[in-house]
């Protein structure tokens, strides 16, 4: 199903917010996006009201748009829902697989396994897959609508913690692996066995974040 162009407006102005190009605590403005993206103003203001609703940008009158700061016992809340999502997931997405998508969560887990240290490219090009596997897979609507409202600000973070560039690449496409293999073997318990260790980790990571945010 092709995009609308709210819903590609939206992806662009995400994308620049996740990835720092709007910097946390500065000002944006509806004129500077229609410049920027050329673009009109109601697909815009339909994309800033999501962007709202994420957590990434609040609406000031008179002064614009605000991109929302980090703030780590934020990030540390936001990782305790997302713990619950993400078991979840996988436990339905390990339930409800077909044949076929429970091939493709083989080929990413392999995939993911041949990753090298600094190939932060293709994982980031890998967890996108698996990350919309999951959604397909977990078959249900309202556990989609709960991750899409935590991710962006989960994407932002590791990339304003590491730059860009994933230093624990290595453990990091380890643990999404084994998820992936879990959903693939139709075990449940260990889909959420195996989501619980990645999300220890990122809850650890975050905690070692504390004095440098």
């Amino acid at each position: 199903m092709s995009k609308t162009l709210a819903e590609k407006t939206y992806s662009i102005i995400e994308e620049k917010i996740v990835k720092l190009e709007y910097k946390p605590g500065s000002f944006i403005t509806e004129n500077f996006l229609e410049k920027n993206l050329k673009c009109g103003r109601t697909p815009i203001r339909e994309a800033i009201q999501k962007l709202a609703r994420e957590g990434l940008i609040k609406v000031l009158p008179r002064k614009g748009l605000l991109i929302t700061e980090i703030n780590i016992n934020d990030q540390l809340n936001l990782v305790q829902v997302r713990r619950e999502i993400e078991r979840l997931m996988a436990k339905l997405a390990a339930k409800n697989s077909n044949t076929n998508e429970r091939k493709k969560f083989r080929e990413i887990s392999y995939a993911m396994k041949k990753c090298k240290k600094n190939n932060t490219a293709k994982f980031i090009k890998l967890d996108s897959q698996m990350n919309d596997l999951l959604s397909v897979t977990c078959d249900n609507e309202f556990v989609r609508r709960a991750i899409k409202l935590v991710a962006s600000l989960s994407r932002r973070f590791w990339f304003y913690r590491n730059k860009g560039q994933l230093e624990d690449l290595l453990v990091m496409a380890k643990l999404h692996s084994a998820v992936c293999d879990a959903i693939a073997q139709g075990n449940e318990n260990l889909a959420q066995s195996k989501s619980d260790k990645l999300m220890d980790y990122i809850e650890n990571f975050t905690k070692q974040s504390i004095n440098t945010i």
